[in-house]
């Protein structure tokens, strides 16, 4: 049997195409569990285990098993409690009632790639069957992945597989996720788990069919495997877990092998297709083009119509005869405008070696277009900023108007969303709103993969409102009665704000610009930033209108967002005003976050209890280091070295906080 050392010093991580499409495809998941949509099938969980028994008659044996991503090792204590604390929390209650506390649940961990042990996949037993004993005897396995159209991403994963059982915290962890949606009605209750597995990653092959990449080896472990002597490495249930490296941070790739191109004929059409051809062009892209023809609505009209048609055409032998003819020539001719609006797109894929995909769909514009869109899980939508209905009179501001089509998609979806404003081509400068929120840091990694493509510079923008606060204090100063001041502590709460937000607010920008800056620092790029003064929208207009860039890229929401808001506010309002092209980023990112208040102050952290960072940790992302850096000044102060929840409550009482 192989040291055990031996089987995770020689895993290799799973290949950053693969974390993406498995990221996406689950994060779309989710959103069709919220929404209670049907799922016939969900290829990115469910591949095919392949396991060897050289005594049978046919050596290969197959199963489908549901496989995921665990967390390392220092991050599973933490997710088995969160999971297990969510599923007390749930007991006894509807599924209906507590979908969207499961589902937060499960997004605390895909939301944060950088917790994943890259290196390894986990799966459950329940049979105990000819899978189970395969693997005692032969460690060596395979998973084989096949995803659905139009993406058809296919993977072969070869690894050594570790039995695990109950105790073992990563089985702990599995068994958990899994009993989060045990009882959706996608999934089969079982009667138990006596065992799990975690694959340790040898290669991974690409098996797609697009792009001439199907059967190429995308990565794999170095010849000195401990496999390579076809010696095993089976671990038996009794065994301890495998010791994990730490990894640094894991940024998802950047990749569009599917884009949707919305067409009308129009110009703005017409500048949409150029833009994804430009796109499609650098990835080697899938290029899939749309046009909804609305037959069933002109046919409607037509019946409408009938009855103030003149007499001689009310005869019912010549209205049946019209009712045909209009048939035939709305349905057949409307469709035949579809075809030709796509084989414009159709040649130029054709001349630029890229794969095309026609769809020419039936019924409302807008709704048909997001039904595609939420099937497809495409990896960019390009549409113009209005289309054929377009009107304008004298004076028009047309930068500042969105058309319904592309304004009523882009509130419906939750994908990547490139809306087209002008005719120029992606270069020159970007620039990427960044308010510490993983949308923003989401619009940021997929900013900077388009730069690279195109040759552009990007600039990273952080705008917060230094009087935001002090305007709201003088107004409640005017405002409240005297028993409500009292009630409300006024002058306390202001210190509050004059000490930790006023003063502490730039200082958490400033982060979020460092952390951007660190993030495109680790994808091997540079970005100049940018700290603006006022309110988020104006400030940034302003920033835009100084720089020219071709394209505005921000997060579909912000930092201060609710899981049921489709657009944030700042978003909606940057949207139909830039007068640049506008990305409208749906995917996450959770990079390492930089401090630079840490360097500012120039004094070095104190100790803290674990009562006081788990108090600490409670706080939101954006407040967590002003808040650190003034309880510490407060310690100092007291001539305190170690943070407890004396200082905690201490501080809290002094700043009027309860």
């Amino acid at each position: 049997m192989t040291d055990p050392q031996v089987v995770v010093a020689s895993a290799v991580e799973l290949p950053q195409d693969f974390v993406a499409w498995q990221l996406d495809t689950r994060r779309a998941m989710f959103e069709r569990i919220a929404q209670e949509d049907f799922i016939p099938s969900f290829g990115a969980h469910l591949p095919v285990l392949v396991t060897f028994n050289a005594q049978g008659d046919f050596p290969i044996h197959t199963a489908n098993k549901g496989a995921g991503f665990t967390p390392k090792d220092e991050f599973l204590e933490y997710y088995v409690r969160l999971f297990q604390d969510a599923l007390a929390h749930c007991a006894g209650k509807p599924q209906d009632e507590t979908r969207a506390a499961r589902l937060a649940a499960i997004r605390l961990f895909y939301d944060h790639p950088e917790r994943m042990d890259l290196r390894r996949l986990g799966l459950l037993e329940i049979f105990q069957g000819q899978t189970y004993r395969n693997i005692q005897a032969e460690a060596r396995v395979a998973l084989h992945y096949t995803d659905i159209g139009p993406r058809y991403r296919s993977y072969q994963v070869n690894g050594w597989a570790e039995i695990i059982a109950p105790g073992d915290p990563r089985y702990d962890f599995i068994y958990a996720a899994r009993q989060l949606f045990e009882y959706e009605r996608f999934h089969i209750h079982q009667p138990g788990y006596p065992f799990g597995y975690v694959l340790w990653i040898a290669q991974v092959y690409d098996k797609s069919p697009h792009h001439g990449r199907a059967g190429s080896a995308v990565t794999r472990a170095d010849q000195r495997s401990p496999m390579a002597d076809g010696r095993k490495a089976a671990v038996d249930p009794g065994a301890g877990g495998y010791p994990c490296a730490v990894t640094p941070p894991v940024l998802p790739a950047v990749a569009f092998r599917e884009v949707l191109v919305a067409l009308d004929n129009s110009k703005h059409s017409t500048n949409a297709m150029n833009l994804a051809l430009q796109i499609a062009g650098a990835w080697n892209s899938t290029v899939v083009g749309s046009h909804v023809y609305a037959a069933r609505l002109h046919d409607q009209r037509f019946h409408d119509m009938e009855p103030g048609l003149p007499a001689k055409y009310q005869e019912p032998i010549i209205l049946d005869h019209q009712r045909q003819l209009h048939d035939t020539l709305i349905g057949k001719g409307l469709k035949a405008i579809s075809d030709s609006y796509l084989e414009t797109l159709k040649q130029r894929c054709r001349q630029a070696d890229l794969s095309f995909v026609g769809r020419t769909p039936e019924g409302k514009n807008y709704a048909e277009l997001v039904k595609d869109i939420q099937a497809n899980a495409y990896d960019l939508v390009v549409m113009g900023a209005r289309g054929l209905g377009e009107v304008w009179r004298q004076g028009d501001k047309r930068d500042q108007v969105l058309g319904s089509v592309c304004e009523r998609v882009v509130r419906r979806t939750t994908r990547d969303v490139l809306v087209v404003k002008n005719d120029l081509p992606l270069g020159g400068a970007f620039v990427v709103g960044i308010d510490g929120s993983a949308h923003g840091f989401g619009a940021l990694g997929v900013a900077l993969a388009l730069a690279q493509a195109v040759g552009a510079r990007v600039h990273a923008i952080a705008a917060y409102d230094p009087f935001l606060h002090k305007s709201v204090f003088h107004e409640l100063k005017d405002a409240l009665t005297a028993e409500a001041k009292q009630i409300f502590n006024t002058e306390q709460q202001e210190k509050l704000h004059d000490t930790l937000i006023d003063s502490g607010i730039a200082k958490i920008y400033r982060d979020h610009l460092e952390t951007a800056r660190q993030m495109a620092a680790e994808l091997g790029a540079e970005i100049e930033t940018y700290l603006l003064e006022g309110k988020a929208y104006p400030a940034m207009l302003r920033h835009i209108e100084k720089v020219q860039p071709t394209l505005l890229a921000i997060g579909r929401t912000g930092i201060h967002a609710d899981d049921g808001l489709d657009i944030g506010s700042n978003a909606e309002n940057l949207l139909r005003l830039a007068p640049c092209h506008v990305l409208l980023v749906g995917r996450t990112t959770s990079p390492r976050r930089a401090e630079t208040w840490q360097t500012a102050t120039g004094a070095e952290h104190l100790a803290w209890t674990p009562e006081a960072t788990a108090r600490l940790e409670r706080l939101p992302d954006f407040a967590r280091g002003m808040a650190r850096e003034a309880i510490e000044d407060y310690a100092r102060q007291c001539g305190r070295s170690v943070v407890d929840e004396e200082v905690m409550g201490q501080a809290r009482d002094k700043w009027g906080m309860g």
